[in-house]
């Protein structure tokens, strides 16, 4: 019985627990429920509020639109009613002819006659968009017109008076201006158009629109009697190329300039007269004689090619010509750590660039050399304490034997303070030697082997005449002078001393040259005098061909070629390297120099040969096609073959 009370008894705890146990679920499922609902309905408040607040935006946005457009719309109506009213009142103006009113310009009818003269009076840039006004120097002109009159008078009676009494007949006794002005009214410039150039020169076109009364009488004196013969009333529109060429790098700037016309003048017209005025231009038939003999005097003076020069500077801004010229080809450098800046800003030798150093940041050389002081060359840059410079094309100065080649070491981005020290050569002593001279030249400081002036200048306050002053002024000048000349002379020895015991691989101690940095160079000294057998006017020059590659080489028994290439010019040849067994051959590098070249004598001769000198082609290049164009890249076909063409340059 006991035992049948305490098994009741635990089914009954059980059961309870299950019961607790049931309820903890459906609580925490309740709770669950009620947290989710609770987090719907948050989500569905924000996302209530939210679209409301947007649909507001949208619908203020959408008002503001809505009264703009009509505030716009409102507006057309008023300009287009203010129109329509406008109209009305215009057109019962016109009927009533209350006032004068001008007829609107879409209704405006030009006759023919009206546009041909427009279009002849009318400024170029109206026409042709590449032309740009130049209205403001109009106005320096019209300023110093009345100067420019007078200057240019002055100069034309001066030059022109000589030239025409020179050419007198023999019944004439006098001829010259008696008056001489260009009138009141300065030339207008109706546009101006700027032209590209590869050279060292700019080419400017200019419209040129005149129409003045100018005052020019030229008086002649014939069997004793004067004759006057008035110009006025000139009217003049004409386009003129002006170029200034040279530029130098010397004030002005500017050598020359070269003025020539493109076309004859578009309009040109002038009266004649004689007392007592009458016009000889009215004579039937003289108008066009006259006409015809300005532009017969004009075309062969200004008309392009023709050109009128007109130097600015001595001998055009052009250096005397010289009897030869010098290749310059820079090869490699070494020890660069080893500069000295020799600006007054910085006199710190420099260090060998450690490894990490030349990992992360290298310095750039580039090196100026130059004959003459006007015209400095400049390698490309190049990095590094050994930099290289093989494969860089060669570079020509025109030198005489008593030129130096000089040549400086510059550092990239500090060419204002960087001076690294130079070197020089004389151009004879490369003359001496027959062909190519390679050479290891240091570069050292500018003033080595200048000796200083013991001399001091003299003043006033220590009670020296003016004469004393001056005359030690000079003494210390003429000092400097010799002393630079004989420093010159020394570091010229000293540069070629270093290279030759360089080249000779000499034990000769040089103390001073391991402390500088060297340059390997190739020089070769070019004697361009005129030959005897040509006459001295014709036009030297040098010509470059540079070998890029052939295509479709006949074939040779079925077999591809073995082509080389042959160039010929002023008794000068030079070979190409051989292509084995291609008719598509290319050539790397393949530079050939030919100098005193006349390009009015002149043809580049261009041969393909095979093996045992089978004839596979040529072709010939006028000189005058190069000296026109400066620059030919073309491929020109092979005559005497079938097929085949050769790529130049």
């Amino acid at each position: 019985m006991a035992a049948r009370v305490s098994s009741t008894a635990s089914a009954d705890g059980d059961a309870q627990k299950n019961v607790v146990r049931i309820a903890i679920l459906v609580v925490t499922a309740v709770r669950d429920v009620v947290q989710s609902a609770v987090k719907q309905v948050q989500v569905a408040v924000f996302t209530v509020l939210f679209g409301f607040v947007l649909g507001a935006l949208g619908a203020l946005f959408w008002r503001r639109l809505s009264v703009s457009k009509e505030t716009n719309r409102k507006l057309r109506q008023k300009q287009h009613d203010a129109t329509i009213k406008a109209k009305s009142w215009l057109e019962e103006a016109q009927k009533t002819k209350l006032t004068p009113v001008k007829a609107p310009v879409d209704g405006v009818t030009f006759t023919k006659e009206f546009k041909a003269l427009f279009n002849a009076h009318a400024p170029i840039w109206t026409c042709d968009p590449s032309y740009s006004r130049a209205h403001w120097l109009n106005r320096v002109i019209d300023a110093a017109w009345p100067f420019i009159d007078t200057g240019v008078s002055k100069t034309v009676k001066e030059s022109v008076e000589p030239i025409l009494r020179d050419s007198l007949p023999s019944f004439v006794k006098w001829v010259g201006f008696e008056k001489f002005t260009l009138g009141p009214r300065a030339p207008t410039l109706s546009g101006i158009r700027t032209h590209k150039s590869h050279l060292e020169n700019v080419i400017l076109d200019i419209e040129l629109t005149w129409g003045s009364d100018p005052d020019i009488i030229v008086t002649l004196y014939m069997f004793g009697i004067r004759f006057p013969v008035k110009l006025a009333n000139l009217q003049l529109k004409m386009v003129l190329q002006v170029t200034f060429d040279p530029l130098v790098d010397i004030l002005p700037c500017i050598g020359a300039l070269e003025v020539c016309l493109t076309d004859m003048p578009e309009i040109l017209d002038f009266g004649l007269f004689i007392p007592p005025k009458i016009d000889l231009m009215s004579i039937p038939g003289v108008h066009g004689m006259v006409r015809n003999i300005v532009q017969q005097s004009l075309a062969p003076l200004m008309l392009y090619p023709y050109k009128l020069h007109m130097p600015i500077m001595p001998n055009s801004g052009i250096q005397a010509s010289s009897t030869g010229m010098l290749r310059v080809k820079f090869i490699s450098g070494t020890g660069f750590f080893k500069r000295r800046n020799y600006s007054k800003l910085s006199r710190k030798a420099g260090k060998a660039s450690g490894r990490m150093t030349r990992l992360l940041k290298s310095d750039t050389y580039f090196i100026k050399f130059w004959t003459r002081d006007a015209r400095q060359l400049q390698t490309p840059p190049r990095n590094g304490d050994v930099p290289n410079w093989d494969g860089t094309p060669d570079s020509f100065v025109l030198c005489d034997r008593e030129t130096t080649l000089f040549m400086r070491l510059v550092k990239t981005g500090a060419e204002r303070v960087s001076n690294y020290g130079e070197c020089q050569i004389t151009c004879g002593e490369i003359a001496d030697r027959e062909g190519p001279v390679t050479l290891e030249l240091p570069f050292i400081e500018p003033s080595y082997y200048k000796e200083e002036c013991p001399l001091e200048y003299l003043i006033a306050a220590d009670g020296y005449t003016y004469d004393e002053i001056m005359q030690r002024y000079a003494d210390i000048e003429a000092w400097n002078e010799k002393a630079e000349q004989d420093a010159v002379q020394q570091r010229t020895k000293y540069f070629y001393r270093a290279s030759t015991a360089k080249r000779s691989n000499s034990k000769v101690a040089l103390p001073k040259t391991i402390n500088h940095p060297t340059i390997k160079v190739e020089l070769e000294y070019i004697d361009t005098g005129t030959p005897d057998d040509v006459d001295e006017e014709y036009e030297q020059g040098l010509i470059t061909v540079e070998l890029v590659e052939a295509r479709n080489i006949l074939r040779v028994a079925g077999n591809p070629p073995n082509p080389k290439v042959t160039v010929r010019c002023a008794k000068q040849y030079f070979d190409s390297t051989r292509k084995i067994r291609t008719s598509h051959p290319k050539w790397d590098n393949e530079r050939f120099v030919f100098y005193n070249v006349l390009a009015d004598l002149d043809t580049i001769r261009i041969e393909v040969t095979g093996l045992n000198d089978v004839k596979l082609g040529y072709c010939e290049i006028d000189a005058k096609l190069v000296r026109s164009n400066v620059m030919i890249r073309d491929i020109f076909p092979l005559q005497g073959v079938d097929k085949g063409a050769v790529l130049l340059v």
